[in-house]
C-alpha cells in the first residue's frame, strides 16, 4: 500500500507547482583568479540539489535564476584550478558571490552526493572515491567494470569485457550495491555470470564507498556502494550535442555514443543512444578466447522543471546486451573469432523509470524519489539441441525513498528518511529455474545528524531494516549449463525417480545498523577521517533456494540461513597542496555468519561428485590503500598507488575471489598547447600484480604479472566545434597472464592482450 501512496506523493509536486506563488531568486558573481584578479571565463557553476547551472561569460559573470530560499550547495569548477564549494544562503530576490580560483596541478576536490548531506571531499566524514567525467572519458576501456578498478581497492571478477562485475575490499555480488543516478540496481547480481545493467556512456561521474554503507542504503550495501550518476544538464539557455566514437584491436569492437541536451528557462532535457559491438577477444598469444563477444544497444531520456518551489526530473535508461558464455558446454560449438552472439548467450534487457523530486518547504527540503524496473534474463543455449532457451525470468523492482532535511544552522543538519522495495520474480517456460518464483518487500527508516564541530565534522546515524521474503511451494529448479538431454523423457520411462524436491519459504528479516564518523581538520592541508560503522545483508535467493547444477558443480541451498552482519573500522589521512595530494586508509572488516559456498559428503544424483551446499561462518578482511599524486614541474603530473586486502574465515581458510595486491604507476607529460592543440599530453602506466599465494579452497595460486600502457591524445579546436582525439595501448608487450580474480581461469583462458584502440569525441 505504501508504494501507491507515494506514488500519490510524487504528483503532489506538480500540482503544488500550479498553485504556489511563483518567485525568481537570482544569484549572482564574478568569478576571478586569485593570483592576478584577472577575469575567468568559460568556469562551470553547478548546484547538484537542483540539476542546474551556468558557466561564466567573457568578464567573469554568471547568473543563476529561481533559485529556492534556504541554503543551498554551490561548485565553481575549472580547468586547471582548485574547485570551490561553497553554501550559499538564499534569504532574498538578489543575492551576489564572488569567488576567486587558485590554479593547482594536482586533481581537486568534487561535491559528493552518496554519503547523505551533499558536501565537498574534504568535509565528509564518509571517504568517497571519484572517477569525474574527465577521468572516464580518458579510461579507453571496452568495459565499465575495468574503468572502476582503477580505483584503488576496487576490483572486477571479470569472464569477459562483458561479463565482469566489482569487488570492493574483497567483498562482491550481493555484498555490494551499484545505484543508478541513485536508484539501486536488481538485475540477478548473485553470480558472476550476471552482472550489473548499468551503462556508463554520457556519465558525469562515479562515486565509490568503500565500507558498509547499509544505514544509508540497506541490505547488500555492507562491502560497499557504486553510484553512476547521469550527465549534468546544460548550462542555462543552451542546447549542446555530441557524438563519440571509439574502437579497440583486441576485440575489433566498438562503441559508439550521440547525445543531445538543451536547457531553456527553467527546463531541461536529454537524449543519449549508444550501442557496443566486440568480437571474442584475444590473448597474449594471439589466441581468441571463444565466445567472449558481446553486442549491446542503449537509450537514455531525462527531463525536467527547476523552480524556487523545487526541482523535479524523470529519466528513462534502457539497455539490452547480449553477452557470450565461455563454458566447456560452448567451447566446442562455437567459432571462435565471431561477433554475432547466436550460441550460448545471455539475451539481456533493463528498463528503468525514476522520478527524482526536491520540493523547497521554508526551512525544511523534502526529497521524493521513485523507480520501477523490469528485468529479463534468458539464457539461449545451442539452438540444434532440443530446447535453445534454458532460462527465461522476470524481475520486477519498485523502489522508493523519501528524505526530509531539517531546517539546518551553521555547524548542524540532520534528516529522516523511509526507503522501501517491492520486487517479484517470475519463471516462464523455459526449463531451467535459476531462482524460484518469489516476492521480497523491504521497509526501513533511519535518521542522520552531522554535526561540525571547531577541527572536526561528525555524522552519526541509525536505521530499522525490515525483509519479508516469500517463495511459494513449488518445484526447486536446477541451472544447468549442459546440453539438454534427448532422451531424458525415455529414461523417465525406464526407471523410477525420487520424488522431486520441493521449495517453500516465508521469512521475515529485521536489524538495526549504525554509524559514527569524524573528519578532523588537523590543519589547512592536514585531515584525519576514521569510521566505525555496521553492515547488513539478508541472504538471497540463490543462498537460499538453489537445487541443481550451476556450471560445473550441483549446489545446494540453505533455506535457514540467517542474514549476514558486519562491523568495519576504518582510518584514512589526507594530506594536500597545491602540487601534490596523498591518500592513505586502513580498514578491518569482521563479518559475521559470513555465507560461502563448501563441498559436502553427499553425492550428486548423478554421481558424478559432491554436493556443494551454503554454509556460514565468521570471517575478518583487513588491509588498506596508498594514492600519491605529485606534480614536481609544471608539465609533469606523477601517480601511484597501492592496494592491499587479506580475508580470512575463523577456521583459517582463505575467502574466495580475493583480489591480488596491487601497484600502480603512471607519468604524464603535457604542455598547455596553442590554438588547435589544447592540452596534449603522453602518459606512460605500469601495473604490478603480485602474486596470489592465499587463495580459497576452491582456486589456485595466481602468478605475479606486469602490464605497461601508453596513452597519448589532445583536445582540438576545429572552429567553432570541440574535439578530442585520444590513442592508448594496453598490454604493450601482449603479456599472457591470468588475473586471480578471472572466472575464466579454470578453464585455462588467459585475459587480454595487447589492445590499441582510439578514441574521437565531437562537441558542439
Amino acid at each position: 500500500m505504501i508504494r501507491y501512496i507515494l506514488a500519490i506523493l510524487l504528483l503532489l509536486p506538480q500540482y503544488t507547482y500550479a498553485l504556489g506563488e511563483i518567485k525568481n531568486n537570482k544569484l549572482t558573481g564574478k568569478i576571478t583568479d586569485s593570483d592576478n584578479n584577472m577575469a575567468l571565463p568559460g568556469v562551470s557553476i553547478f548546484i547538484p540539489e537542483l540539476q542546474k547551472g551556468t558557466v561564466s561569460d567573457a568578464e567573469g559573470n554568471y547568473q543563476i535564476e529561481s533559485l529556492p530560499n534556504g541554503k543551498i550547495t554551490i561548485q565553481f569548477s575549472f580547468i586547471g584550478y582548485e574547485s570551490v564549494i561553497k553554501v550559499v544562503s538564499i534569504e532574498k530576490e538578489k543575492s551576489e558571490l564572488n569567488i576567486s580560483l587558485a590554479y593547482t596541478s594536482v586533481t581537486t576536490q568534487d561535491v559528493v552526493v552518496s554519503g547523505g548531506f551533499p558536501s565537498s571531499q574534504h568535509e565528509n566524514t564518509i571517504k568517497i572515491s571519484v572517477l569525474s567525467k574527465k577521468d572516464l572519458e580518458m579510461l579507453s576501456t571496452p568495459s565499465l567494470g575495468e574503468k572502476l578498478a582503477n580505483i584503488p581497492g576496487v576490483d572486477l571478477i571479470s569472464r569477459s569485457p562483458g561479463v565482469s562485475t566489482p569487488v570492493i575490499r574483497g567483498l562482491s555480488l550481493n555484498n555490494i550495491l551499484f545505484l543508478n543516478n541513485g536508484v539501486r540496481l536488481e538485475n540477478f547480481q548473485f553470480s558472476p555470470d550476471h552482472p550489473f545493467l548499468v551503462n556508463d556512456q554520457g556519465a558525469d561521474n562515479i562515486e565509490v564507498i568503500k565500507g558498509p554503507a547499509s544505514l544509508l542504503y540497506g541490505s547488500d550495501a555492507m562491502g560497499g556502494v557504486i553510484n553512476m550518476l547521469h550527465e549534468k544538464p546544460a548550462p542555462a539557455n543552451t542546447l549542446q550535442a555530441d557524438v563519440s566514437s571509439e574502437y579497440h584491436s583486441v576485440s575489433q569492437g566498438t562503441t559508439t555514443s550521440l547525445g543531445v541536451k538543451s536547457s531553456q528557462n527553467n527546463w531541461f532535457w536529454m537524449l543519449r543512444a549508444d550501442t557496443k559491438s566486440h568480437k571474442d577477444y584475444k590473448d597474449g598469444k594471439g589466441n581468441y578466447v571463444p565466445n567472449t563477444r558481446f553486442n549491446s544497444n542503449g537509450l537514455q531520456l531525462g527531463l525536467g522543471v527547476t523552480k524556487d518551489l523545487g526541482s523535479f526530473k524523470i529519466y528513462y535508461d534502457y539497455l539490452q546486451p547480449k553477452l557470450g558464455m565461455t563454458n566447456e558446454e560452448s567451447i566446442g560449438v562455437v567459432k571462435a573469432g565471431k561477433r554475432k552472439n547466436n550460441r550460448w548467450y545471455q539475451n539481456l534487457s533493463q528498463h528503468l523509470i525514476s522520478s527524482r523530486n526536491r520540493l523547497f518547504l521554508g526551512d525544511y527540503k523534502l526529497e521524493l524519489n521513485a523507480a520501477y524496473q523490469f528485468n529479463k534474463r534468458k539464457l539461449n543455449g545451442n539452438p540444434e539441441s532440443e530446447v535453445f532457451r534454458l532460462v527465461d525470468m522476470d524481475l520486477n523492482t519498485f523502489t522508493y525513498d523519501s528524505k526530509l532535511y531539517f531546517p539546518s544552522s551553521e555547524t548542524t543538519e540532520f534528516l529522516i528518511g523511509i526507503q522501501g522495495m517491492h520486487q517479484s520474480n517470475t519463471n516462464h517456460e523455459a526449463p531451467n529455474h535459476v531462482i524460484p518464483n518469489a516476492k521480497i518487500d523491504d521497509f526501513s527508516t533511519f535518521a542522520l545528524l552531522k554535526k561540525e564541530l571547531s577541527i572536526a565534522d561528525i555524522q552519526f546515524g541509525v536505521r530499522y531494516d525490515h525483509r519479508s521474503l516469500f517463495v511459494p511451494e513449488q518445484e526447486a529448479g536446477g541451472h544447468s549449463h549442459e546440453e539438454h538431454d534427448e532422451d531424458e523423457e525415455e529414461h523417465e520411462g525406464e526407471e523410477e525417480h525420487e520424488e522431486e524436491e520441493m521449495v517453500y519459504i516465508n521469512r521475515n528479516f529485521d536489524n538495526l545498523n549504525a554509524s559514527l564518523g569524524a573528519t578532523f581538520h588537523l590543519s589547512e592541508a592536514l585531515l584525519l577521517r576514521t569510521n566505525f560503522a555496521t553492515g547488513y545483508r539478508a541472504p538471497n535467493l540463490a543462498e537460499l533456494t538453489q537445487h541443481g547444477l550451476h556450471g560445473n558443480r550441483f549446489e545446494e541451498g540453505n533455506a535457514n540461513l540467517k542474514p549476514q552482519k558486519s562491523f568495519e573500522s576504518d582510518l584514512g589521512i589526507h594530506y594536500h597542496t597545491s602540487n601534490h595530494n596523498i591518500d592513505f586508509s586502513f580498514f578491518y572488516n569482521k563479518v559475521y555468519d559470513y555465507i560461502y559456498l563448501a563441498p559436502t559428503d553427499e553425492i550428486t544424483p548423478e554421481g558424478s561428485g559432491f554436493v556443494y551446499s551454503y554454509a556460514q561462518q565468521d570471517a575478518k578482511l583487513y588491509g588498506g590503500e596508498l594514492a600519491i599524486n605529485v606534480a614536481p614541474t609544471s608539465f609533469m603530473k606523477f601517480h601511484t598507488d597501492y592496494s592491499m586486502v587479506i580475508a580470512k574465515q575463523d577456521d583459517g581458510e582463505n575467502l574466495p575471489f580475493i583480489p591480488q595486491h596491487k601497484l600502480n604507476t603512471s607519468v604524464r607529460f603535457f604542455v598547455k598547447g596553442n590554438k588547435l592543440f589544447n592540452s596534449p599530453f603522453v602518459s606512460l602506466n605500469w601495473k604490478h600484480a603480485f602474486e596470489q599465494k592465499k587463495p580459497s579452497e576452491f582456486e589456485s595460486n595466481t602468478p605475479a604479472y606486469d602490464l605497461i600502457a601508453l596513452q597519448t591524445g589532445s583536445d582540438i579546436k576545429l572552429g567553432k566545434y570541440q574535439t578530442s582525439l585520444l590513442f592508448s595501448v594496453n598490454n604493450l608487450f601482449d603479456e599472457e597472464y591470468i588475473d586471480h580474480l578471472s572466472s575464466l581461469k579454470p578453464l585455462g583462458f588467459y585475459n587480454p592482450g595487447r589492445n590499441m584502440s582510439v578514441k574521437f569525441k565531437l562537441s558542439f
